[in-house]
């Protein structure tokens, strides 16, 4: 294993100097006992130097806040486009619910009243209640799966809520394409 460390720290220093860095001091063996580890380098006015410390979010607190409170969470983040849309979508989800429910109690007690009328009840009936029970059930997934998917975009909205995308984002692939590669896109009316 040391032989694969040492090897990895030599092919480092090798390239290093082809990519504009002054070439290693020959330092001692970082695993070696009482060996001190080597200084990192530091590269002043280079694109991947650290730049000034960017705050973090804390993801238990954004999917506390989303448990809570759906949309607390991406309000906790920043990402305040989100929370009307949430808070719109599970609000459509709940009325629906409620409507679809009242509506299934209505045919319910009407598929119960019709046995007094016609033996086996009203079948009509029957399928209005069914159907409005299926509605209600389906509403009610609905705002499940958006209660799970808000706290679900909390965590990832706060663990990437640090990460910088940059300015430059075509980076090494600027320039003429490799010989060889070839992408076309023809649209014909």
């Amino acid at each position: 294993m040391r032989t694969a460390h040492r090897f990895l720290a030599s092919a480092l220093c090798a390239a290093l100097p082809c990519l504009g860095v002054p070439p290693c001091a020959r330092a001692a063996d970082s695993l070696a006992a009482g060996a001190s580890a080597v200084p990192p380098m530091v590269s002043s006015g280079r694109l991947d130097s650290p730049g000034p410390e960017t705050p973090t979010k804390s993801t238990g607190t954004a999917m506390l806040l989303s448990a809570i409170l759906p949309g607390a969470g991406q309000f906790y983040n920043e990402s305040y486009w989100k929370v009307p849309v949430i808070l719109g979508l599970g609000g459509y989800f709940l009325v629906e619910f409620l409507e679809n429910n009242k509506l299934y109690r209505d045919y319910g007690e009407q598929y119960e009243a019709s046995f007094s009328t016609t033996p086996g009840g009203d079948t009509q009936l029957l399928t209005y209640r069914e159907f409005y029970r299926d509605q209600r059930d389906t509403f009610a997934w609905y705002f499940l799966i958006l209660y799970a998917v808000n706290i679900l975009d909390a965590y990832v909205d706060a663990s990437l809520f640090d990460f910088d995308v940059g300015g430059d984002l075509a980076g090494a692939a600027a320039g003429p394409p490799a010989p060889g590669a070839s992408l076309t896109f023809r649209v014909r009316f």
